[in-house]
C-alpha cells in the first residue's frame, strides 16, 4: 500500500473521526495499482494527482456502502486538468477491486470477511411490498383518493428557474473577466490596477450597467481585456518613469500579459460553474490582436473617459505613501477583484490609514465639493430635460 493514500483519504474526509475502514484502503490501493496497469502512460501534470483521484474514485464508490462522511477535493493541480485525469480514471477501472486472492469482492463480503458485519449488523430481510404500498410514498396528499373519489390539485407547479446567464445574475459582464484580472493582477505583480482594469472593462462592456450592443467588443473581449490592462500599466510606467515606452518594452509587456492570459484558463475557476459556462466569450490570441485592440480603443476614446482617470490617484498613493506593509483588501465590487492599501503596522492598534490630518481633511473637503459640483450638474442636466419636454 502507498504511504501517501492514508493521508491522501483523510485528507478527502476531513470530518472522519475514526480510523479509516480497511476496506476503503484496501480497494484505495487496488485502484492505484490497477491504474498504473490500465492507464501507465499520464501526463506529468496528470501523474502529479494519480494518487489523489484513485483516492477519491474510491471514496465516491464506497460513500454509501460504508456511509463517509461529504468529500471534500482539494486536488493538487487545477480543476481543469483533474477534471480530465477523474474522468478517465473512473472509467478504465473496474467497478469491483480485485482483492489478494485474485476473486472479485464487493465490500459487503470484504466486511464480512473482515467480521465487521456479523449477525447483529446485517440488514433484516423485509417482505415484498404490495403495489399500493410501493406507489404510496410517490402520491402526494392532493392526489389521495377520499370515499373513492378523485381530487385534483389547484396550486400551479413550481416554476421552472430561468437558466443563468454567463456572468450571473449579479453582472452582465462574462464571468470570466473578473477573477481573469485578479490573476493577471497577481501573476504580473500589479495588484493595485485591478480596479481600474475592471472598470474598464464595464465602462466600455456594459456602459450604464446594460450590454453594449458594439459587435466588436462583443467579439474581441478577450483582446479588450488584454488592451485595457496593457494601456493601464503602460500609462503608470509612462507616468513613473518621466518617459514614452520604447518598442522593447511594449513588446516585453506585451509578451507578459499575453503569457498570463495564456495560462488562465487552466488556473480560473468559478465555484458552482461548469467550464463550459464560464469561458462563453473568450478566444485565444496573439501578438496582432492586443495591437489591433489597442488601436480600436485609442480609436474610440474609450481610454478620454472617467475610468482611465483613476490612474492618477495611483501615483499620487505611490508616491505619498509612507513606509510600511501592503495589505490586500476588498474593494467591496461583489468580491472579486482586490487592491492594495498601505498601512503602517499590523501589530498596533493606531494605523495611520485612520490619522485625521489636516492634509486629509482638505483632501476630503476638495472631494466633497467635487462630489457636489457633479450631483448639481446632474439635476440640472434632469431639470433641463423635463422643460424641454414639457415644451414640447
Amino acid at each position: 500500500m502507498s504511504r501517501t493514500l492514508e493521508p491522501t483519504l483523510l485528507s478527502l474526509l476531513p470530518t472522519y473521526s475514526q480510523d479509516l475502514p480497511q476496506p476503503l484502503l484496501e480497494l484505495a490501493s487496488s485502484l492505484l495499482a490497477q491504474s498504473r496497469h490500465n492507464a501507465g502512460a499520464l501526463r506529468a501534470e496528470e501523474e502529479v494527482a494519480r494518487t489523489y483521484a484513485c483516492a477519491h474514485i474510491a471514496c465516491e464508490r464506497l460513500k454509501i456502502t460504508l456511509d463517509l462522511p461529504p468529500i471534500q477535493p482539494r486536488p493538487p493541480v487545477p480543476p481543469r486538468i483533474y477534471k480530465r485525469l477523474y474522468t478517465h480514471l473512473n472509467n478504465v477501472l473496474p467497478a469491483n477491486a480485485v482483492g489478494r486472492s485474485g476473486r472479485v469482492r464487493t465490500p459487503s463480503s470484504k466486511l464480512r470477511e473482515l467480521g465487521t458485519l456479523d449477525s447483529a449488523q446485517r440488514i433484516p430481510s423485509r417482505g415484498t411490498p404490495t403495489k399500493e404500498e410501493s406507489l404510496a410514498k410517490f402520491r402526494s396528499p392532493t392526489t389521495l383518493r377520499v370515499n373513492s373519489t378523485p381530487t385534483k390539485s389547484s396550486s400551479k407547479p413550481p416554476p421552472i428557474p430561468a437558466k443563468r446567464k454567463a456572468g450571473g445574475s449579479m453582472s452582465v459582464l462574462p464571468a470570466w473577466i473578473r477573477p481573469t484580472i485578479q490573476f493577471m493582477c497577481k501573476e504580473l505583480d500589479e495588484e493595485s490596477i485591478g480596479r481600474i482594469v475592471l472598470a474598464g472593462m464595464q465602462t466600455i462592456v456594459t456602459p450604464h450597467g446594460k450590454r453594449t450592443k458594439d459587435e466588436w467588443v462583443n467579439g474581441h473581449l478577450t483582446s479588450l481585456l488584454a488592451a485595457v490592462y496593457f494601456l493601464v500599466s503602460s500609462q503608470i510606467y509612462v507616468l513613473e518613469q518621466g518617459k514614452d515606452l520604447d518598442d522593447p518594452q511594449y513588446a516585453r509587456m506585451r509578451k507578459s500579459i499575453l503569457n498570463v492570459m495564456g495560462r488562465a484558463q487552466e488556473n480560473v475557476s468559478v465555484v458552482g460553474m461548469d467550464e463550459d459556462e464560464l469561458w462563453i466569450g473568450w478566444s485565444d490570441i496573439k501578438s496582432r490582436d492586443v495591437d489591433g485592440a489597442v488601436a480600436k480603443v485609442v480609436e474610440n476614446n474609450w481610454q478620454e473617459e472617467e475610468w482611465f482617470a483613476g490612474i492618477k490617484h495611483i501615483i499620487k498613493a505611490k508616491n505619498t505613501s509612507k513606509d510600511g506593509e501592503d495589505v490586500e483588501i476588498d474593494d467591496g465590487d461583489e468580491g472579486q477583484v482586490s487592491g492594495k492599501l498601505h498601512i503602517q503596522r499590523g501589530d498596533t492598534m493606531l494605523q495611520s490609514k485612520w490619522d485625521m490630518t489636516d492634509k486629509k481633511r482638505e483632501e476630503y473637503r476638495e472631494w466633497k465639493d467635487e462630489m457636489m459640483r457633479r450631483i448639481e450638474e446632474f439635476e440640472h442636466s434632469q431639470t433641463s430635460t423635463i422643460d424641454i419636454h414639457a415644451t414640447a
